[in-house]
Parts: C-alpha cells; sequence; structure tokens
C-alpha cells in the first residue's frame, strides 16, 4: 500500500526555545566562570545598569570571576528600555576590550542589551539590521545570562526588545539565536529587591505565564 506524501494533511508544527542550561538555586551564581568556560569564553563583557552596580551585586559577581582568575570587562550605562546607543556603547566596549564572551547581569533591560550586543559582534553591521524575525545567519558568542528579578523572562526567551531613538519606537527582535546558553537564577541576587519591584516582577511573571 503507497501513501502519496504531497496529499497527507500536515498538522502544526510548533517549536520551543529555552536556554541550553537553566541553572536555579542559593549560590548557583558561583559557577559563572565553570560554565562560561565550558562555552569557550575567556573574557566576558558583563552588560548591566547603574541600578545593580549601586546595590552591590555587580561586585558580588566579579567578585566571583576574580577569584576564578578571568579576566572581564564591564559596561554599567543599560537604561530602562535599553537604547540602540546602549547597544553601540556596549559593542564597542566589548570590542575594544577584547572581549570574547557576554554576561548579562540584571532584569529584562540589561539582558536585552546584552542580547543586542551578541546580534552585533556576532554578525556585524547594526542592531537595526535585526529588527524582525531570525535576521541573524551567525551564532553569539559564549553567553550567560544572570537573572536579578524574577519578571521579563528575557533570560529565557529568543525576544530582545531595543528602543530605537531616531524613529523613536521600539524594535522587536525575534531570533532564536538569542536565547542564552546558560540562565543563572540564583535567589540570592533577588533578595535585596524593594518590596515594590519584587512585587511588580512577580506580577509580571504571573501575566507571562
Amino acid at each position: 500500500m503507497s501513501t502519496d506524501v504531497k496529499s497527507m494533511h500536515m498538522g502544526q508544527i510548533t517549536s520551543f526555545f529555552i536556554p541550553t542550561v537553566t541553572l536555579v538555586g542559593q549560590n548557583c551564581s558561583t559557577q559563572i566562570p565553570d560554565r562560561l568556560k565550558s562555552l569557550g569564553g575567556k573574557k566576558p563583557l558583563i552588560v548591566t545598569d547603574q541600578g545593580i552596580v549601586a546595590v552591590g551585586i555587580l561586585k558580588l559577581i566579579t567578585d566571583i570571576l576574580d577569584a576564578a582568575g578571568m579576566q572581564y570587562a564591564v559596561y554599567d550605562k543599560t537604561v530602562p528600555n535599553p537604547t540602540d546607543k546602549n547597544v553601540a556603547e556596549a559593542t564597542e566596549a566589548y570590542k575594544s576590550n577584547g572581549c570574547d564572551s557576554l554576561i548579562t547581569l540584571g532584569g529584562g533591560s540589561s539582558h536585552d542589551c546584552g542580547k543586542g550586543v551578541g546580534f552585533v559582534v556576532g554578525n556585524g553591521g547594526t542592531i537595526h539590521d535585526y529588527e524582525g524575525v531570525d535576521k541573524s545567519s551567525k551564532p553569539f558568542p559564549p553567553y550567560v545570562a544572570v537573572n536579578t528579578t524574577a519578571g521579563t523572562a528575557s533570560e529565557m526567551t529568543r525576544f530582545c526588545i531595543i528602543t530605537d531613538t531616531s524613529r523613536k519606537v521600539k524594535m522587536a527582535i525575534v531570533d532564536w539565536r538569542c536565547t542564552p546558553s546558560v540562565a543563572i537564577d540564583d535567589p540570592v541576587l533577588m533578595m535585596g529587591m524593594p518590596p515594590s519591584l519584587t512585587a511588580a516582577t512577580g506580577m509580571d511573571a504571573l501575566t507571562h505565564a
């Protein structure tokens, strides 16, 4: 009995994207150096923001890298709703410091800014070239996303939202390549959030779910 494959009704194809590894647990951030090395990273650019610096979370992470003897550079000027200018500045910091990998540290803004860097250093051009769906053609550098909130899920997804300052619009970049290789959810890094932010990110997580 033969079957005409062309005549077969094909059901809808679905897919999902998650990090290769997600670490959850107290002090799991201490594994950042080993995880990055396992991906081939030797000198990461840490993409973060001034709030993370002010509360001392950046120092917790750089202390871990220092103890492991890992070199790094820092870009800490990410703003809420990160901009194309943030991405350009962070990309320049990546290149000028001879970085070969990425650590994003914070909530959705830091993750999205770092993803923007990954697109540009991995594929060239500017971040504007990647607006839309699956516009990249080359892989990201080794990438570890370290979460400090529980709301946006950017450390888990293939989405990157960057503000185009010239057009004054938010660019939606959807690309499977920007899903982090490793996501780290260390509750120790979330303990210092103000109660209002804890509540807001909890509601954000609920609505995402």
